[in-house]
């Protein structure tokens, strides 16, 4: 692969932040390399609608937009119009799918220069391996295709974490402790969704209430919590350990990473919130199926997760869980 330096002095930058809440937060650490190469620019991500809040005080973007998904001609012809207008100098796109490529070609006549894999792009990422890599390290290699990183890049596995520190500022930190939240005892955070598209591979249902009653026995009251993916698992282990607190769906993204950092363990598949909870420093048992995920692209990462794989996934038992958490637990 050969590298095509991006000037440093460019003016406007238009980031592609799409996908999954997961996906947008890995992409993160992206964000902060290139705001760090393009210091003076103007920097505008574009991002989901639902990723809204980890943009608003951001310190690598100036400005978001999430408005840009249109219904008809008259509003796809204002939005090529709105880019052109915009004049962005450089684009680019972390999410690389079907989305993006659209937003490409509605660059016309005139295109910027854009990082990405659209046909003809000034800036390509070119590899026929980058789908089997790990999200950060993917998009690590394409920023250091444009020149931002380290000379040699980063070696795989070891590219930064994104940094969410500032998602909750300081003045705000007292709305989200747990004891905020109404949590004031010792606790482990059980998310028991699926992996991102492929809910059924979750761990089963009674695995969830047998670790239950360990963690009771071990001085941990259980909480269980997720996306509304999670609710229908949320249900049945509620079903059978009615004592348990659900607050599956009820939890914004910023209450959650406050959880997950507070818990004694937490314990999930690589959805995207086990995803989040490990870069959030939280101590993450991950669960991965072997047999639909692809263990180095899928497994969540952090400084304090451990990944606990089996052939037959469903019957990884809960001591299992306890004697690999003796790794993350202080």
């Amino acid at each position: 692969m050969q590298q095509t330096i991006v000037p440093q002095n460019i003016k406007r930058v238009l980031i592609i932040a799409l996908g999954s809440l997961g996906d947008v937060v890995l992409s993160i650490a992206a964000i902060e390399a290139i705001r760090n190469y393009h210091q003076d620019a103007h920097i505008v991500v574009l991002t989901e609608p639902n990723c809204a809040r980890i943009f608003e005080n951001c310190p690598f973007v100036d400005e978001y937009i999430t408005n840009h998904r249109t219904i008809g001609m008259k509003e796809d012809l204002a939005l090529k119009g709105a880019l052109q207008k915009a004049h962005f100098d450089m684009v680019y796109d972390l999410s690389c799918n079907d989305e993006s490529d659209e937003l490409y070609k509605k660059f016309w006549p005139i295109k910027p220069k854009w990082s990405g894999v659209s046909n003809n792009c000034s800036h390509p990422h070119i590899d026929r391996g980058r789908e089997n890599l790990h999200p950060l390290d993917r998009l690590a290699e394409q920023l250091w295709l444009c020149g931002i990183g380290p000379k040699d890049g980063y070696p795989l596995g070891a590219t930064p974490l994104p940094n969410l520190d500032y998602l909750i500022p300081a003045n705000e930190a007292h709305n989200y402790t747990p004891k905020a939240l109404g949590v004031d005892y010792e606790y482990a955070l059980l998310i028991p969704e699926g992996a991102k598209n492929d809910a059924q591979n979750a761990w089963p249902t009674f695995r969830y209430i047998d670790l239950c009653n360990l963690l009771l026995s071990q001085g941990m009251k259980p909480i269980v919590c997720g996306t509304h993916e999670a609710i229908v698992l949320g249900n049945e282990i509620r079903a059978g350990f009615p004592d348990i607190l659900d607050l599956v769906g009820r939890l914004d993204l910023l209450s959650f990473i406050s959880l997950a950092k507070n818990a004694k363990l937490v314990i999930g598949s690589n959805s995207d919130m086990a995803i989040i909870a490990a870069i959030a420093n939280a101590p993450l048992v991950a669960l991965v199926n072997p047999q639909s995920q692809n263990l180095k692209k899928s497994a969540p990462r952090g400084n304090k997760c451990v990944t606990l794989v089996s052939k037959d996934f469903a019957q990884i038992a809960p001591n299992q869980i306890m004697q690999a958490a003796k790794a993350v637990m202080e």
